[in-house]
């Protein structure tokens, strides 16, 4: 049986959008992350959430929070860090595990969705 799993993650950073009109200045959010994986249930579970945290916090969180976007990304726009945090998690899950979709939330009313390749 195939299931899809969703988690959210939160995490501070500064960026600023150069040749932006309103985003030109350095300013910081309080993203919200939603990852979500497809898999195949085994042992009652597509992935234990203590695992999937563990996985997130490793390859992206740690990157991230607290840090200026500016210095890890050309151009920080939420629509480049979905795809960052993508790419950063596609080989980071077992075998029956695949990356659904990340949603990127910039603050309350405003979020990019990414749905790449596996």
């Amino acid at each position: 049986m195939v299931q899809k799993l969703t988690k959210i993650f939160t995490f501070c950073s500064a960026h600023h959008l150069p040749g932006h009109i309103k985003c030109g200045n350095n300013h910081g959010h309080e993203w919200k992350l939603e990852v979500t994986l497809e898999g195949e249930v085994k042992n009652h579970m597509v992935i234990d959430f203590h695992e999937f945290n563990k996985i997130v916090n490793d390859k992206v969180l740690s990157k991230l929070d607290h840090r200026d976007l500016n210095d890890i990304f050309e151009y920080p726009s939420c629509e480049e860090i979905a795809k960052w945090v993508w790419d950063e998690l596609l080989n980071s899950l077992g075998l029956s595990i695949w990356l659904y979709r990340i949603i990127l939330w910039e603050n309350q009313t405003s979020y990019t969705t990414y749905e790449g390749k596996n």
